[in-house]
């Protein structure tokens, strides 16, 4: 679900979807049943550093939308940054199952299902086996809030371990928040950042 989430009263966050490029009118209530209240610290999150913190909050999530409510299970990313239904971002491909990164140093992890790639600090691109990663993209519900495993080997035999993580993730300067921390793991070392899909 992608669309725009406000707080109203007593607190109750509300959604209005998307459609066809406009921000419908009607105002669904959130049932929060994200991990560890995922959805309501990352809106939070967002709101504490957004210039326009009482217009309406780009969020990414997955849950489902009945008449008069909505509920949601996962809550993937909110974005600080957009301002209305007819430009929403792009920047994930509709197939992609797990997409996490990090900075400092930079990296990024891209799952579909068909390819799993691992870019590491050091420009090295590597090819993960995609079926390590079988798990990744399926609805994890409020009954399942425990951190997802993902082990494989490197091409030269070096084991790696992706943990990810179902609670708000933010770097806390831009105006953004994600869904899941994340943690690779290759030998000694590791890197951390947070996913908008897992």
């Amino acid at each position: 679900m992608r669309g725009f989430v406000s707080e109203g009263g007593a607190g109750v966050l509300q959604y209005q979807p998307c459609v066809n490029g406009v921000m419908s009118q009607q105002l669904f209530p959130i049932d929060d049943k994200t991990p560890n209240g995922s959805l309501r610290a990352g809106v939070g999150a967002v709101r504490q550093i957004m210039l326009h913190r009482y217009r309406p909050l780009y969020v990414e999530m997955q849950g489902d939308r009945g008449r008069t409510t909505t509920t949601v299970y996962q809550f993937q990313r909110a974005l600080g940054t957009v301002e209305s239904c007819k430009a929403l971002p792009s920047d994930i491909a509709p197939k992609v199952r797990l997409l996490a990164n990090g900075g400092t140093p930079a990296w990024r992890l891209v799952v579909t299902d068909a390819t799993a790639v691992l870019e590491l600090p050091d420009k090295k691109s590597l090819k993960l086996p995609v079926g390590a990663f079988k798990a990744a993209g399926t609805n994890q519900t409020s009954k399942e809030p425990l951190a997802r495993f993902y082990e494989a080997q490197l091409p030269d035999g070096q084991p790696i371990r992706i943990e990810v993580n179902p609670q708000m993730c933010s770097d806390g300067k831009s105006e953004t928040a994600y869904g899941a921390r994340v943690t690779v793991r290759i030998e000694k070392q590791a890197v951390q950042g947070c996913a908008a899909r897992f």
